[in-house]
């Protein structure tokens, strides 16, 4: 099939000796893959040389980069880890003394022997996942981007070649989503994370078994995760594109037969933005990010439930805070449709967010008095979208305006019932 033995034989080998270390004993690693540096990982001082992972027992993605560093570092694994050297040493040294072992478990803190497993993956570690890479995934996140717009902006001329099917441009444009989507997701699992250890008092480095991730990371998580998932430019859609993205329908790795001739451009994007804000929004995160707070001393900077909300309302509702000058139309809206789509399905959050009962946990109350607020500062925000000198709004707009003022009113004016929570 034209992949070349150097670049699936060392995939195929680190595959091989994942299962067999399950075999033997080892369970999943999924934080092996924090042990080094991106830059490093894509040098000459670690490639050929050491292997760019602490075990063989991550998920690990291929090392693919563009535009960090001046070389490719190896694709994969190039042998077992270090941690599986010492998981191992310690599993089968079934005839040493306990203080020989205790030698051995004297190793926890080095950061090439970092463990999270299957059930870690539920925690607030954000190195505790499957398909990450690197110590510092933000870099990484930043380079996968560059590859997704390096490709797009080559579907059409070089992707697909001549005698190709146009199928061929939907089935690249959706890998390059899928690419973008897991990017994502990636990043905001750092809003609200912790680094959790698991050593034990007297264990060298005396370190917290719970460190809330720094404020200025998180920030930095968020603002990639707004930047990719809510402007219109982050998905590289043009009519040229769209148009070009045809199905065959036939059943094959192009299509399938039921695949729909036009691209469902809005409801993949929408798809896309829904599932962003749902690994914002949910409980658990931002029961996360209340309960950092409190971990963090005071006199110390801590990302807040208020300050979250406000980059979403500051992200998604960029149209209305100061209209440009101008005579909008149906054909060139002052908020695009795919935007519209985003601000309805924030709204619909925010209102959910604000009634008793939706949620639970102690940040449930904080968050319903915050998202309330930010109802009524949004309902004085669009009254003044719709009056602005020198602004006539399109229709489009004009009516998802309209819309969203009268949910914002009804939910404000609904009626609570104490004791219930029901209004």
């Amino acid at each position: 099939d034209g992949v070349p033995e150097w670049f699936v034989g060392p995939l195929i080998a680190e595959l091989v000796a994942h299962e067999v270390g399950h075999t033997i004993g080892l369970r999943h690693n999924f934080k092996a893959s924090s042990i080094y540096s991106f830059e490093k990982i894509n040098s000459d001082e670690l490639k050929g040389k050491e292997t760019l992972a602490g075990s063989v027992m991550d998920y690990l993605p291929i090392n693919m980069f563009k535009g960090v560093g001046k070389k490719q570092g190896d694709y994969t694994m190039i042998e077992i880890g270090p941690y599986d050297y010492w998981a191992v040493e310690y599993g089968y040294s079934i005839l040493k003394s306990e203080s020989d072992l205790k030698k051995i478990l004297s190793r926890v803190s080095d950061p090439k022997l970092q463990f999270a497993t299957d059930e870690d993956t539920f925690g607030p570690d954000p190195f505790a996942r499957r398909y990450d890479f690197s110590a510092n995934p933000l870099q990484y996140a930043h380079n996968q981007m560059n590859i997704v717009n390096h490709h797009r902006d080559r579907l059409l001329d070089k992707f697909v070649k001549d005698g190709q099917s146009w199928a061929k441009a939907r089935y690249g444009y959706q890998l390059t989503l899928s690419l973008q989507s897991r990017a994502v997701s990636m990043m905001a699992n750092w809003i609200g994370g912790s680094n959790v250890n698991r050593d034990k008092k007297g264990d060298p480095g005396n370190r917290y078994p719970v460190t809330p991730v720094s404020s200025n990371l998180q920030r930095e998580a968020l603002d990639f995760v707004l930047k990719n998932s809510f402007e219109d430019k982050a998905f590289g859609l043009n009519t040229e594109l769209l148009r070009r993205m045809g199905s065959d329908r036939w059943i094959d790795n192009l299509s399938r037969s039921m695949d729909s001739a036009t691209w469902p451009v809005h409801e993949k994007v929408m798809g896309i933005q829904a599932s962003t804000l749902t690994m914002i929004l949910n409980p658990t995160t931002l029961g996360r990010v209340y309960d950092n707070e409190f971990l963090v001393e005071a006199d110390k900077d801590a990302i807040t439930l208020p300050e979250i909300l406000g980059k979403l309302d500051d992200a998604i509702w960029t149209e209305i805070k100061v209209p440009a000058k101008g005579e909008y139309s149906a054909r060139k809206p002052l908020i695009s449709s795919l935007r519209r789509n985003l601000q309805r399905e924030y709204l619909e959050r925010l209102v959910s967010l604000s009634m008793p009962g939706n949620l639970r946990g102690a940040s449930s109350r904080p968050l319903a008095n915050l998202a309330t607020q930010q109802l009524r500062s949004l309902a004085k925000r669009i009254d003044n979208a719709q009056k602005v000198e020198g602004v006539k709004l399109d229709p489009y707009t004009a009516a998802h305006l309209a819309e969203a003022r009268e949910l914002i009113k009804k939910t404000l004016d609904a009626s609570i019932v104490y004791g219930s929570t029901r209004i």
